[in-house]
């Protein structure tokens, strides 16, 4: 998670009249497009007019790269220099990732979204092949040459470090570096609602915790932050398999022993075959790819170890499913009651521009391997998950459509950002009458301003706003209506 600057997430601010607290009456929709309606045109043009002169500013750090062109005619070791300053232009300016192909512009990726350096000019096929095979050693040239797409871990430095990809594409050699995080962020610094769930979940001497999410998500920074949080608070033999290493990690309460995938061993399979014959506590996987590896993952979880693995899935739901679905028809019931007594936590993730898209914050899904849940993997009821995360808010569950809810409650994402991912008519009401508040409270001060710039125009004093009546000032309510000396007849049955 690179790009994650501006991922800090305070605690959720629920006294607002709307999540809960003290019950409130809600408007009508005609009263909410009511509201909407108050804001004049000039707040709109005001609004308009002070993002586009921050857009002039916050276009800066695309200016000032290091050339590329020519690359080609320069000695290896300036080559090297070229494309390490590069590097650090891209760290310097926050992006996440840096691609650098024959026959295009080079391009980076800063908070989600991709820019072309534009000063720049369209990479040669030999400016490309001099700067992309710079950093690698003999031995790794022949691999690359060998099968024409090559992954590494390229480190300049030990707090340096950049996963790289290589591959061979029609105009020529492309390179895509992803930038690895100089230090290890904690769990509670990821931007978690809850981060004592997440530390929950290490605490389980065995079982299987997935981490999932689209590529570029931050699975890697959450699963470098629970294997750092592990190491902080336990005393146990951890082993790491990874494609490549990304995070180095230093021995501190645990012994760390990290594998990188063609270097150290040469499959996923081999190594977690081996590590049971390692005398491990904690087995971290770089990426749950094929049948063996999960079937040696949930194996393994069964044996008395703690297994944490990452897949590409976009919700827990779906974790279940892709897991089950690898299995032969004969074997899922098998793998179902497997799945269902280690299975012990889900944590699907997404990295989502702010609401000044100047950062990232993160939206997760979290879902906990309770007794619900192990029975409705065991039955084969996937599709009944998301409704049992939705009740089981009070031990620390939530749907990703409510935490996309959550970020626009906090301020953190925009109106216009989240209404399209929600899909529940209660959320989107809610979210509703949350700008009608919002949009009116913007129309009101403005016309305050207005007023208060008059008036001192005119030379008068602005008048203090009105006081909120208190309790002693109130009017006291009229004496109640002294009751009646007839008594009500008798009713001769109970039931009428």
């Amino acid at each position: 998670m690179a790009n994650s600057g501006n991922l800090n997430t305070n605690s959720m601010a629920t006294n607002n009249g709307i999540l809960g607290g003290s019950q409130r009456t809600i408007p009508s929709v005609a009263t909410v497009t009511a509201a909407m309606a108050t804001v004049k045109p000039s707040t709109a043009t005001t609004t308009a007019a002070t993002v586009a002169s921050a857009m002039s500013g916050k276009d800066g750090w695309l200016k000032g790269w290091p050339k590329l062109a020519g690359a080609a005619a320069l000695a290896a070791d300036q080559r090297l220099s070229l494309l390490n300053d590069f590097l650090h232009r891209a760290r310097e300016t926050g992006c996440s990732d840096v691609h650098l192909s024959a026959g295009a512009l080079p391009f980076v990726r800063r908070y989600k979204i991709i820019h072309l350096l534009a000063d720049q000019e369209v990479l040669s096929k030999e400016d490309s092949e001099a700067l992309n095979l710079a950093p690698l050693t003999p031995l790794q040239l022949e691999k690359y040459e060998k099968t024409l797409d090559f992954d590494y871990s390229y480190n300049i430095t030990t707090d340096d470090r950049y996963r790289t990809n290589l591959l061979q594409q029609r105009l020529g050699i492309s390179g895509s570096y992803r930038l690895i995080d100089t230090h290890i962020r904690s769990i509670r610094e990821l931007g978690f609602k809850q981060p004592e769930v997440v530390e929950k979940m290490t605490t389980h001497n065995q079982g299987l915790i997935l981490i999932t999410g689209p590529a570029g998500c931050g699975k890697s920074a959450t699963m470098s932050a629970m294997v750092d949080y592990l190491n902080q608070t336990r005393h146990d033999h951890i082993i790491t398999v990874e494609d490549p290493i990304e995070v180095v990690h230093i021995p501190k309460g645990c012994n760390i022993t990290q594998r990188e995938l063609n270097v150290h061993t040469r499959s996923f399979g081999n190594a977690l075959r081996a590590a049971l014959r390692e005398d491990p506590d904690i087995i971290v996987i770089g990426e749950l790819r094929d049948l063996e590896t999960i079937e040696m993952a949930i194996h393994s979880s069964e044996t008395g170890h703690l297994v944490i693995g990452t897949l590409h899935t976009n919700s827990a739901a779906d974790t279940m499913n892709r897991i089950l679905d690898v299995f032969p028809h004969n074997q899922q019931a098998q793998i179902r009651a497997m799945l269902a007594e280690s299975l012990k936590g889900v944590i699907c993730q997404q990295l989502v521009p702010n609401k000044d898209e100047n950062g990232v914050v993160l939206a997760a899904e979290i879902m906990i391997g309770n007794l619900a849940v192990s029975n409705l993997i065991r039955e084969g009821k996937t599709f009944q998950i998301e409704s049992t995360i939705q009740t089981s808010k009070n031990i620390g569950m939530v749907t990703m459509e409510q935490s996309h809810f959550d970020l626009y409650m906090a301020g953190r994402r925009s109106y216009e950002q989240t209404l399209p991912l929600i899909k529940n008519r209660d959320l989107i009401r809610q979210m509703q009458i949350q700008e009608a508040q919002r949009l009116s409270g913007q129309s009101n001060s403005q016309q305050t301003a207005t007023q208060q710039v008059a008036t001192h125009g005119a030379g008068h004093a602005t008048p203090p706003p009105p006081l909120s009546p208190s309790p002693l000032s109130a009017p006291k309510p009229p004496p109640p209506l002294p009751k009646s000396s007839e008594e009500p007849p008798k009713k001769r049955f109970g039931w009428f």
